[in-house]
């Protein structure tokens, strides 16, 4: 396994540094962690150690064309893997294009990188939106903007992806926001298709606000969308197609500022979701509770605890299940 990476890490090497390019930027970031779950320990293990980390290359070939390679390995794969290769155009200031295996622009956390997520894990609801296929990655082009301070004449972000995976999956995410200082509004469509021969056409919709600054970062969304698996099997059986789910999301998090030699801030957060796989089955639902803290030992390096409780409930029970709930802990480096 350790020559896997090795090998791979090597080739990434020697791939970027034979490009004829005028600068490469170098990111990414480390991190070991241990799991504890609330699971029944003679179905699933209910511990786990894992380790994970990233290597991103980043190359201006001029002012306007730059592009990515992105390598990726962890304890789960126990190999690293090219995960991203985009390459980007800049056709103006407020027009952009980018091509390659792009995260699907639904919702305002997957705008964030892994890395850089406040909470150690991305929320349940997300996960769950991106098993549906709305998140998650796939071939795509992409035209956009990302709003900057140094056009506040134009106030705007706006993404509109094509895309197409190998599960023959197609379809268009769009997502627009509006920018006022630090606080901003997001709304979210996405059509999804899939050919074959049983094909099915889904839509999902999604919109919230979000406020971030150099301390606070706060955001609230809905989301209501089609799932396609579940809208497929009833299609098949000749009843209704159309079955949806509803899901939703708050967090907030601050950083005090600290100056002791190990410890330079500490960043509590607090995250709630919930998701409800048919909204016509209201009795089926997650409800997810994560509370912890980021304590900044060096600016990019960062203990993380995160208590993440998760209640669970059918329609064949009246109370709520704690499965699957988990403590997480992990420490992380970045680099660039």
């Amino acid at each position: 396994m350790l020559k896997r990476i090795s090998f791979n890490a090597m080739f990434l090497l020697f791939l970027v540094s034979s490009i004829n390019a005028q600068k490469i930027n170098w990111s990414g970031y480390g991190a070991v962690g241990y799991k504890y779950y609330n699971r029944n320990i003679l179905n699933h293990y209910n511990q786990e150690t894992y380790y994970e980390g990233k290597i991103q290359a980043d190359i201006e070939f001029n002012k306007k064309i730059e592009g990515q390679l992105d390598l990726r390995g962890n304890s789960i794969d126990n190999s690293m893997k090219l995960r991203e290769a985009t390459i980007k155009f800049e056709i103006s200031d407020y027009v952009n294009l980018k091509a390659g295996n792009l995260k699907k622009p639904f919702g305002y956390e997957y705008l964030v990188n892994e890395e850089d997520l406040i909470p150690i894990e991305r929320s349940f609801v997300q996960e769950s939106l991106a098993e549906y296929g709305y998140g998650g990655r796939a071939v795509s082009l992409m035209i956009y903007h990302k709003y900057s301070d140094k056009h506040p004449e134009f106030p705007f972000s706006y993404y509109v992806s094509l895309f197409r995976d190998n599960t023959l999956f197609s379809g268009i995410v769009s997502r627009i926001e509006y920018h006022l200082n630090n606080f901003g509004i997001g709304v979210n469509y996405m059509f999804e298709n899939k050919g074959g021969d049983y094909p099915i056409s889904t839509h999902g919709f999604g919109g919230g606000l979000f406020m971030e600054d150099d301390k606070f970062n706060s955001s609230l969304e809905l989301f209501l969308v089609q799932d396609p698996y579940e809208s497929n099997r009833r299609k098949l059986m000749g009843e209704d197609e159309k079955v949806f789910s509803f899901g939703g999301k708050i967090s907030a998090s601050y950083f005090f500022e600290m100056n002791e030699e190990f410890l330079k801030g500490i960043e509590p957060v607090v995250l709630l979701s919930t998701f409800t796989p048919d909204t016509d089955v209201t009795d089926n639902q997650v409800i997810q509770l994560v509370a912890g803290a980021n304590f900044y030992l060096h600016k990019q390096v960062r203990a993380r605890i995160n208590g993440d409780l998760r209640f669970t409930k059918n329609q064949y029970n009246d109370d709520y299940s704690t499965q699957d709930s988990r403590l997480n802990l992990q420490v992380q480096m970045t680099f660039e």
